[in-house]
């Protein structure tokens, strides 16, 4: 195959030579595998230092979508991106995690600055409104906002953008069948729509906050019990499939759960923990304890004591794609310390595709989560008209998914990076790998 590009766009692509324009470079990538740019839906980028940001495209991720953050922030950060201002991903933001009156984080803490509430049904047409005429590409819904006024949310924005959750107040299959786009989190979003009765977590039970630290012991046995082929499970699988929403996965949040704590320890990833991520880590420490896995140790619960729930998560995942569903890679990084930025993204494929295959994990983070985006058009895919945003790697991901780890250059508008050169630039923690 041949691909010509013409400035920032991909204008050709046809079996054999391409004769070169006047003027033109010719590239030979004999022997490699050309595969579109990664995009991770599911970023904190305003929780992360600027100068981390540059890891994205070191790890072959060309786009995120960030869903949550101050607005103005986010704002200022996506103009600085998108223009070229400041090296890193092209991005697309949703702005604040819209709460209910009950605050799911506190507002003056380090997290609450991405909050904001919607009080009632009767404050949509002000809250959202604004909102879209700040320009943002998505609306986020959060833990605590109650159903009627995620419903009053959704049936205002009328598909204008698409309208996703981190859902808990409100039960999935409800805002499913109300038009909702998208769901966030495997382990979180239909958590209630799966469990037992006695173990869901919100109004009227045992369990109302994320701050709990039952929260995340009651979930982890609530999915490790999880009948998966029950009536409601057959319901939600059907519903996600008939409606088309798009399930944003973030198995990576269960990482060390896979990979193990000795592992993760010596993992050269490690290195790259953002400086504000280690600063909220040692922060931690008053109530963790010292212990040498502290840069990483998500702090309300054990990953090791998860394996059965990460299997049940990439269980669901498996299910629902090969029903006809929708599934979408992200990470959460910048929310979670480890894995890092761009590398998050790698592990989520590589349990994506113990769950649906080399090619299904690879289509939800190119072309799959590009729709989702509604950016088809413009990524997600090596074809005339798209950003000339594409990945040169020394080897076969089909193959195996980790050789995307072989990447030798990283294209983002038709501007050749390399990876190396860009890991250089980084910041680089001080954590001794193995200690």
């Amino acid at each position: 195959m041949s691909i010509l590009v013409d400035g920032e766009r991909i204008t050709k692509v046809e079996q054999g030579e391409l004769p070169s324009p006047a003027g033109g470079q010719t590239i030979d990538l004999g022997g490699k595998t050309v595969l579109p740019g990664l995009i991770d839906t599911h970023v904190h980028a305003t929780f992360m230092d600027r100068e981390s940001l540059p890891l994205f495209l070191a790890a072959g991720v060309t786009t995120v979508r960030d869903v949550g953050a101050k607005l103005e922030k986010v704002t200022q950060l996506k103009a600085d991106l998108n223009s070229g201002k400041r090296l890193g991903p092209r991005m697309f933001i949703l702005g604040p995690l819209l709460d209910g009156t009950d605050h799911s984080f506190e507002y003056g803490g380090p997290m609450g600055e991405m909050l904001d509430s919607v009080p009632s049904p009767d404050a949509v047409p002000q809250k959202i409104g604004d909102l879209l005429k700040a320009g943002v590409d998505g609306i986020k819904l959060y833990f605590t906002l109650p159903p009627d006024t995620a419903k009053a949310i959704i049936k205002f924005v009328d598909n204008r953008v698409p309208v996703t959750g981190h859902l808990g107040y409100s039960h999935s299959l409800d805002l499913i069948k109300a038009g909702i786009n998208g769901l966030e989190h495997v382990w979180i979003s239909p958590y209630n729509d799966f469990c037992a009765l006695d173990m869901q977590f919100g109004p009227g039970t045992g369990v109302m906050s994320m701050m709990d630290p039952k929260f995340w012991t009651v979930t982890v046995k609530g999915w490790e019990e999880a009948d998966l082929h029950s009536q409601r499970a057959k319901t939600w699988f059907g519903a996600m499939v008939d409606h088309q929403v798009n399930m944003g996965t973030t198995l990576d949040l269960l990482w060390l759960a896979k990979c193990g704590r000795e592992f993760a320890m010596q993992d050269p990833d490690r290195q790259y923990i953002p400086p504000m991520a280690l600063k909220r880590q040692k922060a931690m420490i008053a109530h963790i304890g010292e212990r040498p896995d502290w840069d990483m140790y998500p702090g309300f619960f054990d990953p090791a004591h998860c394996v059965k729930a990460l299997e049940k998560h990439q269980e669901v995942t498996r299910i629902l794609h090969e029903a006809g569903g929708l599934v979408v890679g992200g990470t959460d990084c910048g929310g979670l310390p480890f894995p890092p930025p761009g590398f998050a993204l790698l592990r989520e494929v590589e349990l994506l595709a113990e769950a649906i295959g080399t090619m299904g994990a690879i289509k939800a983070v190119t072309s799959v989560a590009a729709t989702y985006l509604r950016q088809h058009e413009n990524l997600g895919s090596i074809t005339p008209g798209r950003y000339a945003d594409f990945l040169v790697v020394d080897g076969d991901p089909l193959r195996d998914t980790r050789e995307i780890r072989k990447l030798t250059t990283v294209y983002r508008g038709g501007i050749a990076h390399d990876p190396q050169q860009l890991l250089q630039q980084v910041p680089k923690s001080d954590v001794r790998l193995g200690h």
